[in-house]
């Protein structure tokens, strides 16, 4: 996984940077927990970061338990800050190596962090290593050929440079059909991330994503100056809340 989620700085931004209201995550974790037939899983995220969904699937899953495996100590410890919960457990690990035992997942899930891993045949085969045979596995990012997120408008530098580091669908599904997985369905699924423009300029100021880090000084100021325009034209009464849109890859081992 991408080292540059050990930045103390990022791991201190992620979490405000990168919250979602109430209801939009817990539309995600039913569509997620939807994809699992049972009714209490055990639940593995990996690439956990700050711990949002370990918590939100500990609320609204009822699961058994909840174990979020992320590289990045700082990432852990604002996962403990932030998002305890006594059905979570945070460790540090590695999506090639999990360091839990084998078969005790019903549920892996992989949120925004599939870029991040260029071994995905080894992830996949690890992430077969510990799952219950009935086991799926959910994949929560955005394909290549359907890169659409609003960053893109403000910062087309960061489009071009995703293209190069996004995998594509092809890509994914045909990894782990290398490790043995099944693909079960594939789909898309949109909730808002901030209830206006102007929340989502604000949120932007701290750069609180990791490919921020990818643009100069000057790139970024650009693109936060066409961003903060917009959203001081945008009406106070009644703003368009701003979504974004994630492809959903659900997978079961073989």
């Amino acid at each position: 996984m991408s080292r540059v989620y050990d930045n103390e700085r990022l791991a201190g931004v992620y979490q405000a940077g990168n919250r979602m209201p109430d209801e939009s995550i817990r539309d995600w974790v039913h569509l997620i927990g939807s994809f699992t037939g049972r009714s209490s899983p055990a639940v593995v995220e990996i690439g956990a970061g700050t711990g949002m969904f370990c918590s939100a699937m500990a609320r609204w899953l009822k699961p058994s338990t909840v174990v979020g495996v992320d590289a990045s100590l700082p990432m852990l410890t604002e996962a403990q800050r932030f998002n305890s919960h006594p059905a979570v457990r945070y460790l540090a690990g590695t999506a090639e190596s999990v360091p839990t035992r084998s078969g005790l997942f019903d549920l892996a899930v992989l949120s925004r962090v599939i870029h991040h891993l260029p071994d995905r045949v080894r992830v996949a085969r690890e992430l077969a290593r510990i799952l219950q045979p009935s086991g799926v596995t959910v994949i929560r990012t955005t394909f290549r050929e359907r890169l659409d997120a609003l960053v893109y408008d403000y910062w087309p530098r960061l489009r071009e440079l995703d293209e190069q580091r996004f995998p594509s669908r092809s890509e994914v599904l045909g990894d782990f059909a290398a490790a043995g997985f099944t693909v079960r369905t594939v789909t898309s699924f949109a909730r808002p991330v901030t209830a206006s423009l102007r929340d989502y300029h604000a949120r932007m100021t701290s750069k609180p994503q990791s490919k921020f880090t990818r643009l100069t000084a000057a790139e970024f100021r650009d693109g936060l100056r066409l961003l903060q325009a917009d959203a001081h034209d945008e009406p106070t009464k009644d703003p368009v809340p701003v979504a974004e849109r994630y492809d959903i890859a659900v997978l079961s081992p073989s």
